[in-house]
């Protein structure tokens, strides 16, 4: 049964980037015979250090075992409180689950979506291990008050960065500054491993222990490969499964030479909305501030009457999609806290499709669609 109004569409919310030699290049990881964690993964890791300035970082198999690894390595476990964003998916707090940890929700800034700096001190406690922000759609968070935050209550800070791959804070790659930065290569991020995902960091003490956790407490790069017996002698640290291997780091590295071209794509088009409808009624944009630079990850808006402007772009062959929920409606984190802005933001969110297969003719129609309905009366 289709939730809601849900016709049949011809221009997608989002769409999969990979580039047609994408498997040319798979083909030739698979007759090399080496498709675990080897080369490729390591050239994989090297060139998102340059592209983005990252100083540190390991890869995993997908973004939600890059936040929980950060979590173990920061020490996270039973009884400790991480502080986190409602406005999200639930993977960002699945992950403080996992850890037998519970996310506390600060409230979010109504303009961005983001995590509100002023909401998080008033939930921090003796059992506060750590700050979860989201830079949410790709537009970055106010880091310096967060950072300022996470100094003041000796703190850090993991940045879930799923959304904000190649944006920019004050000039800066998200990822080439902070603690520690989780990113995410799922099916319809800019780029995709299919699945996969990249913890960064600048921190070399925090880089130690995130080699441990991805593969099993060992660190795989110190392991000797010639010798008959290459596991350590003592294993210190509990970790995990989530190595990323040749055959994903492959599909990344093609994405990443052809990435600036998605970036381009979704800049226009995301500058072409922001000028074009910014002076709708019934439609109200985000706040991009001119310090930062989103990727254009997604683009939310807030609505009046939410269902009938999904109903209305979607009789137009237009798909509408509600990204995220407040995390806090779901039994699993406790039930329904006290946010006021949530409240708001969880009831007039909703994207308008943006990804790099848009064409222009599509972007006008969207365009079009959007003003038709700003002067509706309702």
């Amino acid at each position: 049964m289709k939730k809601d109004y849900e016709p049949d569409v011809d221009i997608y919310a989002w769409s999969t980037f990979v580039p047609e030699e994408t498997g040319i290049e798979v083909q030739k990881i698979l007759k090399s015979k080496w498709i675990n964690t080897g080369e490729q993964e390591k050239l994989f890791r090297k060139k998102v250090r340059e592209k983005f300035n990252i100083p540190y970082c390991v890869a995993t198999n997908n973004g939600t075992a890059a936040l929980r690894t950060s979590l173990a390595a920061l020490g996270v476990g039973p009884g400790d409180e991480v502080v986190s964003t409602p406005y999200t998916f639930i993977a960002t707090n699945t992950s403080i689950l996992e850890q037998g940890a519970t996310p506390v929700f600060a409230d979010i800034q109504y303009d961005t979506l983001n995590i509100d700096p002023e909401s998080i001190p008033d939930k921090i406690t003796d059992r506060t291990k750590a700050i979860m922000c989201v830079h949410y759609g790709g537009n970055p968070c106010d880091m310096d008050e967060i950072r300022k935050i996470g100094r003041d209550y000796d703190l850090p800070i993991i940045e879930d960065s799923a959304h904000a791959m190649g944006s920019k804070y004050k000039g800066k790659y998200i990822g080439s500054t902070g603690d520690i930065i989780c990113f995410s290569f799922q099916v319809v991020k800019i780029i995709t491993c299919g699945d996969g995902g990249i913890v960064a960091t600048t921190n070399e003490e925090y880089y130690n222990k995130l080699k441990k956790y991805v593969w099993y407490g060992v660190d795989r790069e110190e392991r000797d490969s010639r010798s008959i017996d290459p596991l350590p002698d003592q294993i210190d640290v509990l970790g995990f499964k989530y190595n990323m291997n040749d055959i994903t780091a492959t599909i990344g590295l093609v994405g990443l030479e052809h990435i600036d071209e998605a970036f381009q794509r979704r800049k226009e088009i995301g500058e072409r909305y922001r000028k074009e409808l910014a002076n709708c009624t019934k439609i109200k944009l985000l706040d991009y501030s001119s310090d930062r630079t989103p990727n254009y990850q997604i683009f939310p808006v807030h609505v009046e009457n939410r269902l009938e402007f999904a109903k209305h772009i979607q009789e137009h062959s237009i798909e509408a999609r509600v990204n995220n929920r407040r995390n806090d409606r779901y039994s699993i984190f406790g039930g329904k806290q006290d946010l006021p802005v949530t409240e708001r933001v969880d009831k007039d969110v909703i994207l308008i499709p943006i990804h790099a297969d848009l064409t222009d003719a599509q972007v006008e129609k969207i365009i079009k669609t959007v003003w038709e309905y700003d002067k509706k009366k309702l």
